[in-house]
């Protein structure tokens, strides 16, 4: 990596915001850059528990590649576009080709289906939810299996689904377990869906103010649970761990969206902690790393791990 995208790198990840009236989740985080396949670029799509972290990066000639990251090594994925890493290494994505969905795992592309299939994430015992043409599906050894939802967005070691489903003039966050729907319920405008859920079961998603601003909800024991926000309208949030923390970005009160941390109760600015506001955060582990991507210049893109001290 030339010098001055090392130096402009350490600024975007050290440089903290203007101060909010929020304090900061840690004293601060270290950021690695995860490099690239030879070119200018990459970003980020998902983090697994043991650092892991799979997206997409520019070879020497521009093009994009799928990668993991793993041990501080980017392995080549060819043209899959992954979207989600279990703890096992295994990888689901599409390809760039449209033959649809396929899991990755030692070198090795398995299809999981036809054209239309669209995986979201994989769990440890390799079962993976989706879309395709005909609705949401969850894949158990590649076998595909309808689910009585309208979208899904997660699943977890239990085999619970984080999803939606329609109901009459509107559509609610729900959780799929073992044939039976949990409707999560909805607060104004009488629409809210999910964006990811945990080992325990616990959902997190959104649904609008009354105001019509995204607010970020934590659905656990049978209540919505609103994180707040930073000061501003909105908090869009991006993933949770099994220590119930969750990642974030919200709007401050001078407007700018920033990233956060919700733990406990309270919403931190994570930007007063050494994470840039100039990308997006986009999952969390279980030991607090952080996947994001950042623009240390314009134009340039790098998918990083931040590591809290």
């Amino acid at each position: 990596m030339p010098s001055i995208l090392a130096m402009a790198l350490l600024t975007a990840a050290l440089t903290a915001a203007p101060t909010a009236a929020v304090s900061p989740a840690r004293t601060d985080y270290r950021a690695v850059d995860l490099g690239t396949l030879g070119g200018d670029s990459s970003y980020a799509t998902a983090m697994n528990d043991r650092g892991d972290v799979v997206g997409r990066a520019q070879d020497a000639d521009g093009i994009y590649h799928g990668f993991l990251w793993r041990n501080g090594r980017m392995i080549n994925l060819g043209d899959l576009s992954p979207t989600d890493v279990n703890d096992r290494g295994q990888v689901v994505g599409v390809r760039d080709d449209g033959s649809g969905a396929y899991v990755w795992h030692r070198g090795v592309l398995r299809p999981l289906g036809g054209p239309s299939g669209r995986p979201v994430a994989i769990n440890d015992r390799g079962q993976v939810v989706g879309h395709t043409d005909t609705g949401p599906v969850l894949w158990t050894n590649r076998r595909p299996r309808p689910l009585p939802l309208g979208d899904v967005s997660d699943i977890n070691e239990r085999g619970q689904v984080a999803g939606g489903v329609s109901v009459p003039d509107g559509f609610h966050a729900a959780r799929w377990h073992r044939g039976r729907v949990t409707d999560l319920g909805a607060g104004p405008f009488n629409r809210s869906n999910t964006y990811a859920l945990n080992d325990r079961g616990w959902a997190i998603g959104w649904q609008f103010s009354a105001e019509q601003s995204e607010r970020g909800i934590l659905w656990r024991h049978g209540r919505a649970v609103d994180v707040g926000t930073l000061g501003g309208g909105f908090t869009r949030l991006r993933a949770i761990n099994n220590r119930g923390e969750i990642l974030a970005s919200s709007q401050a009160t001078d407007g700018s969206e920033r990233p956060a941390l919700w733990r406990r109760g309270v919403l931190h600015d994570l930007s007063l902690a050494g994470v840039s506001t100039e990308g997006e955060v986009v999952d969390l582990d279980d030991r607090g790393r952080i996947a994001a991507s950042i623009r240390p210049v314009w134009g340039v893109s790098r998918a990083v791990v931040y590591h809290p001290r």
